[in-house]
């Protein structure tokens, strides 16, 4: 029995019936101590073990008592249950909503408590393993009452409802009665997540004071002021770090301070450093109580103030009676001044200090003796009239502002708090940001305030209607501008403070004490609410509009709102994929030019990136310097790694990489750099001025990245960030950059922010996200690729490899990957399911998912049978083998009886394993796998195996371990053999992902694939081995493979297939006539065309029929599609090239070797393909005069005498293009340019270029009806199979872009499908075996962190200081370059002036 809080029947009477029969336990209600339940727990166990004895004559009885005893003992006596565990430090997540309307209050608060539950959803992803709220209703005697609920999540439970349910159960909604609810979720990073640790965070338990209420409002404000009996309880709400705290010149660590509170104000309730700032707090918070007052003069106010242990610090009750006396003195002068004069006047407190003076000094020693190590007339002490004036100071401004800056001033570590506190509970709230975020949205039309950590969260306002009459919420304004949703982000980088009243109205009073009322209010929600904002860096300079900082929430097709909720958030996710994937291609269209985000970004990039290219081409960068750096964390960093290979590819010159954003954290944002070991990177080896830098964050809020975005704004302004919407973190500090410098143009044109428009994902298996940022990526490697083609000078400089022709192959193959992805998935660009039956492919994909799940599921199953076996036959005395013996006529008595008891014991023995069989049998799967846990081997490229493996192992973090997994991933081009084949057994499951070797260029690479498969394949034991399925678009099945799922094509052929299809064309017409002539039609076994239901009858469901023709030109069509194996298709192209060597080598034949021409000079170069070697012989000789240049004439003349197939104009655009200078002649150096970036040496003739008025490449998707159509109509005046195979060449690397661009995608989304429905079949399986009660979500993870907005592994602890010193030394630099300018502005014009004088003297 477990004894907690709470009403019996809370989770409904089924599942309280459920916890009684099945899990043998209870929630017993109101145990308020450790006695009554021990009382309780010690109660069941003993009657438990009577109720054996007592029982008599019946044995089953008697038996069913005993095991009741049994356990009761183990349980309630033993304890064998686990304890929590204490001793934990946290870091977390805020949030909060504070409710203007009492409409938010009626309904029991139902309208409230779903947006407080939607911001809880989304604070989740920043860690959710416990969490709290609290929040304040007013008491009979008219003061505030704290109720903080919290709750410690569960592996498998939803903290968001299990919040709900706990302050569903502890307040009581009246309508208007809640002012607001303030809340936390956590995640632990250094110990266990207990209930001691979890937020809201108080010290000091509520406590009766005697309290001045400075909120009531007073006629005259004289004799009416009077303390009252109030109870006092603050709360704070923390997420970050809280380190060190400086007082009188001395900076205490936590440790220190902990423990001195515990002197101060009673045993640490938890430890944990957000509790400490809850204690400073207490002590901070005095306004309008004389003995709270005193005691914080003595604890921190004081020059003798010390933040040391002190055993013998007197009680609060001491202070107290010392605050009587003032409270003498104030009511004695307010019968001759108004309270306002004494409070806004210095000489008049000053008079009151001394009035207090000299009451005490009359007073016995005894008062103050106390004291006496803080109040001293020493040198360096403090006087009694110092303690006086600091108590009244502290009584009439720590209010809860002042409390705050005060803390903030005097501490180190990052802060993103809420304090609140029952004395300001009806009118306000403060909130702090210095090194952790915090966003607060206004809503004025809905009477309403939503504050959080999590930017996104606080948009939840949006999704839910007003509940009550939407006309005039507020009754102030009915203008769109002023009702306008808006959202303010406090400057977490420089330190800010708010304070947000609601009373001013009410109270007719200002909302802070006096040392603040010099800061301007800014009247907000239509005049509901006063916003106060304290800037912590006098550095900066904030716009005193405060409406020109905001964001607005409504009206901006930019903010995109919180999705709605889905039953299957994973599903949900991969079906939006092809929709997401098709809005980013329109928006990349030229004729979305001015509307597009994505476009003005890549315009803004196109600028950065041609300075960097002008300043190659006039040879000034650095040597160390990096053109292109990429940065991000886990799936966002794979992406831009393969990102980066392509672009270094496309222009070799360029310098390009991609880099963890923790390693530049630790190089760049710590005082002692974190060493990148293993790694070549460090700050000598970058030189990253003016470099483009590239941020790919999914979320925008991800810790390291979000600090590289504020860290790297030092070294260079080309920052740039692909992220999922335009409204996050990092999308907000790039923003702030052109504002930060002065910029005064639009900064809608230097926007930096590329955007897949997918929003927030609460899902922690990436999908759609993963898509979504490779297809950005994808039509930013297009764009880039183009804006350097359309100028020769940067073609040039950055030995451009990609061509035109390979934008266009790229592009169409981009478009026509949407129906590619709508057929893996089986669903429309809609998103709407396929009409009927789904696709095939999808069928095959789910099919093997469903196989694979039964694999994980056998042992929970065999586990269930096992279990009623065993309960059946020992409750009914029948085993089986006894049971058959019994009903045959067999006799106990029989010699036979112990044989038979040896057959049932080892059948009770070995029943998991006979049970395992049974199922395998029934389900039709192999009888040799390991009776083990699963490990599933994912083969791939690495972006698809690492991504892969990431999105399989979160969809089964949840999982019960009976069906658990282990995941492993690996390149199987590469170390897959080496890593993970001696972990071979049988039953491992291994997923492969092959490239389409039917491309020329990825054969081999096919191949490579196929031969690791087959070596992991073949490892065997009894038999058995691994089972492998691979995916891919080549429809030949591997022999040692269990599956091959094969991807319909969906694109137009490359010209190496269109060449096999004529091939096979040709001998079919071959073989067709010389049957006529043989009377034999028999064709080869590799030639028959592939029937899966012939060659594979067993696997007839799973396996794909061949591939879709709908792609090829209908006007050559083979009878019969052979499937050709990887070693297969690189043997035919090995053909092709051959035949074209036979055929040159035949022609060369018939020429003179020995006579020394210009002819035989380019053929020899050619065909040894070294022209580093044989570049000055070949220049040599085209230099027909021989002066050391190769004028236009010359290489028109060597041109023609070659048979080139290109034209005059066409030759003289090539020369041109080399000719950098103008000058009319090559030299040695431009020769050797023309030979690496021309199409020369091929002798292919290219197509005429796409380029609009500007001269800038238009990218436009291919239209021939298969790629290298075009190129093979303008070179049909040359030999066919040699231009075909130059043509084939020529095509490898847009080949290459296709495998790692587009089919690389293709088969990561066909490995979510797959990997989906093996986990949707597990989730489904436990949650109907245990009607619900074991049922949990695949969409989320233990750890609960979808975005890891605390520091890891980097330590946060410096970067906040490295991003301050790096801020002002880039405002220091920026001033100095001004007035440079300006002084050499002035020096010009005053020299211009001096010169005009002396001519008009002369």
């Amino acid at each position: 029995m477990t004894g907690r809080s709470g009403h019996l029947l809370d989770d409904g009477i089924a599942s309280f019936l459920i916890r009684i029969t099945f899990l043998r336990q209870c929630n017993l209600p109101a145990l308020t101590n450790d006695l009554s339940g021990d009382v309780i727990r010690h109660a069941g166990w003993v009657a438990s073990v009577m109720l054996v004895f007592c029982l008599r004559g019946n044995k089953t009885a008697r038996l069913a008592a005993a095991l009741v005893a049994l356990e009761a003992i183990s349980t309630d006596l033993l304890r064998l249950v686990p304890s929590p565990s204490h001793n934990n430090i946290l870091y977390c997540g805020n949030f909060g909503i504070i409710l203007l309307h009492k409409a938010w209050s009626s309904n029991g608060g139902t309208s409230a408590l779903d947006i407080l539950e939607k911001m809880v959803q989304v604070t989740m992803m920043r860690g959710a393993q416990s969490g709290g709220v609290v929040t304040f209703q007013p008491t009979a005697s008219g003061s505030m009452k704290g109720i903080r609920s919290r709750v410690v999540n569960k592996k498998r439970t939803d903290l968001s409802k299990e919040v709900r349910k706990k302050i569903v159960r502890d307040v009581t909604m009246r309508k208007g009665s809640i002012p607001f609810f303030s809340g936390h979720t956590r995640f632990a990073t250094s110990s266990k997540a207990t209930f001691e640790g979890t937020h809201p965070q108080q010290w000091s338990p509520p406590s009766i004071r005697r309290v001045y209420n400075f909120n009531v409002p007073h006629s005259g404000r004289r004799a009416a002021f009077v303390p009252g009996l109030v109870q006092v309880e603050n709360y704070i709400t923390h997420n970050g770090d809280f380190d060190f705290y400086s007082l009188n010149g001395t900076t205490y660590d936590l440790e220190v301070i902990q423990r001195f509170l515990s002197f101060i104000l009673g045993q640490m309730p938890a430890p944990v450093d957000s509790c400490a700032v809850a204690g400073i707090v207490d002590l901070l918070r005095t306004q309008g109580c004389f003995g709270l007052s005193a005691r914080y003069a003595v604890c921190l106010g004081l020059p003798t103030s010390k933040m040391q242990p002190n055993p013998e610090f007197p009680s609060y009750a001491h202070f107290e009676e010392i605050g009587l006396l003032f409270e003498e003195v104030l009511e004695e002068m307010l019968k001759t001044a108004e309270l306002d004069t004494i409070c806004e006047q210095s000489e008049i407190r000053h008079s009151f200090a001394l009035r207090v003076l000299s009451k005490l000094e009359k007073r016995s020693d005894a008062l103050l003796n106390s004291l006496s190590q803080y109040i001293t007339d020493d040198e360096g002490g403090a006087s009694l009239l110092s303690f006086c004036v600091k108590t009244i100071y502290a009584f009439f401004d720590n209010d809860l502002f002042f409390a705050t800056k005060t803390f903030l001033r005097n501490a180190k570590g990052s802060f993103g708090l809420c304090i609140t506190s029952s004395l300001d509970a009806d009118r306000q709230i403060v909130l702090a940001a210095r090194g952790q975020t915090m966003s607060i949205a206004f809503y004025p039309n809905k009477g309403l305030i939503c504050y959080g950590s999590e930017q996104a969260a606080v948009k939840a306002g949006m999704n839910f209607n007003f509940p009550g009459d939407n006309a005039d919420v507020l009754g102030r304004s009915q203008g769109d501008i002023d009702n306008d949703a808006l959202r303010l982000d406090l400057d977490d980088l420089n330190g800010e403070v708010i304070v947000l009243d609601w009373g001013r109205a009410k109270y007719k009073n200002p909302p802070v004490s006096c040392p603040n009322r010099c800061l301007v209010p800014h009247e907000l929600m239509n005049g509901a609410l006063d916003a106060i904002i304290f800037h912590e860096s006098k550095a900066t300079t904030n716009d005193p509009q405060l409406y020109h900082r905001m964001t607005r929430l409504t009206r901006n097709r930019f903010i995109k709102p919180l999705r709605p909720e889905a039953t299957d958030l994973v599903l949900s996710d991969i079906q939006d994929i092809p929709k997401v994937c098709r809005s980013i291609q329109d928006e990349w269209k030229v004729d979305q030019a001015a509307l597009s985000l994505n476009r003005l970004t890549a315009y803004n990039l196109s600028r950065c990136l041609r300075e960097r290219l002008e300043a190659h081409v006039d040879g000034t960068v650095h040597p160390r310097s990096i053109d292109i750096m990429l940065t991000g964390c886990e799936v966002s960093l794979w992406l831009a790694e393969q990102f980066a290979s392509d672009l270094q590819k496309s222009f070799p010159n360029l310098r390009i990489k991609a880099v963890s954003s923790n390693k530049l954290l630790g190089l760049y944002g710590q005082e002692i750099a974190v060493p990148s070991l293993g790694f070549p990177d460090a700050p000598k080896t970058h030189h990253l001025h003016d470099t483009i830098i590239i941020i790919v964050s999914h979320s925008g809020g991800t810790f390291a990245p979000l600090s590289c975005s504020n860290l790297l704004q030092s070294t260079t302004r080309n920052l740039f960030v692909v992220t999922s919407e335009w409204d996050t973190q990092i999308g907000k500090q790039l923003r702030a950059m052109d504002a930060l410098d002065g910029e005064e143009e639009d900064h809608l044109f230097h926007s930096r922010i590329f955007t897949t428009d997918v929003g927030m994902r609460p899902a922690e298996p990436c999908s759609v996200s993963v898509a979504a940022t490779h297809q950005l990526l994808t039509n930013l490697f297009e764009y880039i690729s183009a804006f350097i083609l359309s100028d020769s000078r940067f073609r040039r400089s950055t030995a451009a490899v990609i061509s035109e022709q390979d934008l266009q192959v790229l592009e169409k193959c981009n478009r026509d990957n949407i129906d590619a992805l709508c057929e893996i998935i089986g669903v429309t660009e809609s998103c709407k399911p396929f009409l009927g039956d789904t696709s095939k492919t999808t069928a095959q994909l789910r099919a093997a998912g469903n196989l694979w799940a039964q694999h994980i599921l056998e042992n929970a199953k065999a586990y269930i049978m096992t279990f009623c076996y065993i309960f059946g036959t020992v409750i009914s005395g029948y085993p089986l083998v006894y049971g058959i013996a019994t009903a045959a006529g067999f006799r106990s008595s029989s010699d036979w009886l112990y044989l038979i008891r040896l057959f049932d014991a080892a059948i009770y023995f070995w029943m998991p394993q006979i049970n395992i069989l049974i199922l395998r049998l029934l389900q039709r799967r192999n009888l040799r796998h390991r009776m083990v846990g699963r490990t599933v081997v994912i083969g791939d490229i690495p972006w698809v195996a690492q991504s892969a493996e990431a999105f399989l192992s979160k969809i089964f973090a949840c999982s019960y371990s009976i069906a658990g997994l282990n995941v492993l991933s690996g390149n199987p081009a590469d170390h897959f053999v080496h890593r993970h084949t001696h972990r071979v057994v049988r039953g491992s499951l291994v997923i492969c992902g092959r490239p389409d070797g039917r491309l020329s260029a990825l054969s081999t690479a096919e191949a490579a694939v196929c031969l690791s498969v087959n070596q992991a394949s073949s490892i065997q034991s009894w038999g058995g081995t691994c089972e492998s399925i691979t995916i891919g678009h080549n429809p030949f099945q591997l022999a040692l493979t269990h599956n091959g799922i094969f991807l319909k094509r969906k694109r137009p052929l490359f010209l190496c297939e269109r060449m096999l299809v004529e091939t096979d064309v040709r001998e079919e017409k071959e073989a067709a006539e010389s049957s006529k002539h043989s009377g034999s039609d028999s064709l080869d076994r590799t030639d028959r065309p592939f029937n899966p239901r012939t060659m594979f009858p067993k696997r007839r469901r799973i396996i794909d029929s061949f591939d879709s023709f709908n792609h090829l030109d209908s006007s050559i069509k083979p009878r019969v599609h052979r499937r050709r194996s990887a070693a297969a298709l690189i043997g035919a192209y090995m053909n092709f090239e051959e035949a074209s060597d036979r055929k040159r080598a035949s022609t060369e034949l018939q020429q003179d070797v020995d006579l020394l021409t210009v002819e035989n000079v380019v053929h020899e170069a050619i065909e040894e393909k070294k022209w580093s070697d044989h570049a000055r012989k070949l220049f040599t000789a085209l230099d027909l005069d021989g002066n050391g240049f190769l004028s236009f004439e010359e290489f028109m003349e060597s041109s023609y005498r070659l048979n080139s197939i290109l034209s005059h104009g066409e030759l003289r655009a090539v020369f041109n293009l080399v000719d950098g200078d103008g000058s009319g002649h090559l030299d040695y150096d431009e020769f050797l340019e023309m030979l690496e970036i021309s199409d020369l040496q091929m002798g292919i003739k290219l197509p005429p270029s796409n380029r609009n008025e500007k001269g800038l490449i238009q990218i436009e998707p291919s239209r021939e009806k298969y790629f290298g159509e075009t190129l093979r109509k303008f070179n049909t005046g040359k030999s066919k199979n040699d231009v075909d195979f130059m043509l084939v060449r020529s095509q490898h690397f847009s080949e290459e872009l296709y495998e790692t661009r587009i089919a690389s995608l293709q088969r990561f989304v066909a490995m979510t499908v797959v990997f989906h429905q093996m986990g949707k079949r597990v989730q489904e399986f436990f949650s109907c075996i245990s009607f619900g009660m074991l049922g949990y979500r695949m969409d989320r993870t233990h750890s609960i962190m979808r975005i890891a907005t605390t520091a890891s592994p980097i330590s946060g602890a410096d970067v906040r200081q490295r991003m301050r010193h790096l801020q002002l030394l880039k405002k220091v630099q920026r001033s100095v370059h001004i007035i440079a300018t300006a002084y050499l502005s002035y020096k010009k014009r005053k020299g211009k002036r001096l010169s005009d004088l002396e001519r008009k003297n002369y």
